[in-house]
C-alpha cells in the first residue's frame, strides 16, 4: 500500500532568504537525546525514517550545517564532521538507504530539508558523501544545487550499476524500477549521466580517490564522473590515495577536509532564491 504524506513545502516565495533575526533557541524535533562524540545529539523520526541533528556547543552565525547522507556512524573522527562541529556547524543525518536516493528518497530528503529550514538553518548545506553517501550527495546536488555550499566525497558510488553482488544489484534495480544492469547504468538519474546541473552550479567538490578500491572502483565511478563533470564546465579537487582500498574513509588528520568546506561555505547570500515547491512523500 502506498501512503501519501503531505509535506509543508520549504520552497515558497523567498523561502531560502537568509534571515537576519534568528531565534536564540532552536526547537529541535521531538525525540530522545543522546551523546555523540562529546556533543549533544537529538534523535527523531521523519515519515518512519530515523534521523538526528547534532548540536554544536556554540552555533555559528547563520546556522551552517553539514549533512552526512549515508554511513553517518562510520569513521567519524576521520571525516570533517567533528572539526565542523567545533566551528559551530550542526551535523545532521536522515536514513534513506532503503530508497537508494530514488525519487522517493529525494522527496524524503526534501522533507528533512524543509524541517531544517523551519529551524532557520542556513539555506545551503555542506554535504558529506562516503561510498553510497556519494551517490546520495550527487543525486541531491543534481536535484537541488541551490541548496549546496560544498561537497566532500570519499570513494563515491557514481554508477548505479556498480554493485558486484547480485543482491545489491537487484536492490538497486528495484529502487530505480529497471530490470537489468544495462538499464541501470544508462538511467538518466545516475550521477554519471546527470552531471550538468552540478557543473552549471559550479559547486565546489573535494574527493578522496582510493586507487586499490575493490568495492567501488574509481575507474568506473569517480574517474568517469570527474571527466564528464569537467567536460560540462564543472571542477573537482581530487586527493589521491593510490595504495588504499575502500576503507578507511577520511584522513588521519581531517583538518584539510574541514578547511576545504570552510573555504567555500557558508558564503553570505546576496539575493533570495526562488524555486518551485517540493512535492509529496510517497511511501
Amino acid at each position: 500500500m502506498i501512503q501519501t504524506i503531505e509535506i509543508e513545502p520549504f520552497l515558497q516565495e523567498g523561502g531560502l532568504e537568509f534571515r537576519k533575526n534568528r531565534p536564540t533557541a532552536i526547537l529541535y524535533p521531538e525525540g530522545e537525546d543522546s551523546e555523540w562524540y562529546g556533543f549533544k545529539r537529538h534523535n527523531f523520526e521523519l515519515a518512519g525514517h530515523r534521523g538526528f541533528i547534532v548540536e554544536p556547543p556554540n552555533p555559528a552565525p547563520g546556522l551552517p550545517w553539514c549533512w552526512c547522507l549515508q554511513w553517518a556512524e562510520a569513521f567519524v573522527p576521520r571525516t570533517p564532521a567533528l572539526k565542523l562541529l567545533e566551528r559551530g556547524f550542526h551535523h545532521v543525518h536522515l536514513d534513506v538507504f532503503d530508497t537508494r536516493m530514488n525519487p522517493d528518497g529525494v522527496a524524503l530528503s526534501e522533507a528533512f530539508y524543509s524541517l531544517l529550514c523551519r529551524l532557520n538553518f542556513h539555506p545551503k548545506a555542506a554535504l558529506i558523501g562516503m561510498s553510497y553517501g556519494g551517490l546520495f550527495s550527487l543525486r541531491w546536488a543534481a536535484e537541488h544545487p541551490e541548496t549546496v555550499g560544498a561537497i566532500y566525497l570519499d570513494a563515491p558510488v557514481c554508477d548505479l550499476a556498480f554493485c558486484k553482488q547480485k543482491r545489491g544489484m537487484a536492490e538497486n534495480m528495484a529502487a530505480y524500477g529497471v530490470g537489468s544492469a544495462t538499464e541501470l547504468r544508462a538511467h538518466p538519474l545516475s550521477p554519471l549521466n546527470n552531471v550538468r546541473p552540478i557543473a552549471e552550479a559550479k559547486l565546489p567538490i573535494l574527493c578522496i580517490r582510493s586507487g586499490q578500491d575493490q568495492t567501488v572502483s574509481p575507474r568506473t565511478n569517480i574517474d568517469i564522473f570527474s571527466r564528464r563533470l569537467q567536460a560540462a564546465g564543472g571542477d573537482i579537487t581530487i586527493i589521491r590515495r593510490d595504495y588504499y582500498g575502500h576503507h578507511p574513509h577520511g584522513l588521519d588528520d581531517p583538518r584539510p577536509l574541514a578547511d576545504f568546506i570552510l573555504q567555500y561555505y557558508p558564503a553570505p547570500l546576496k539575493r533570495k532564491c526562488r524555486h518551485a515547491k517540493f512535492g509529496k512523500i510517497r511511501r
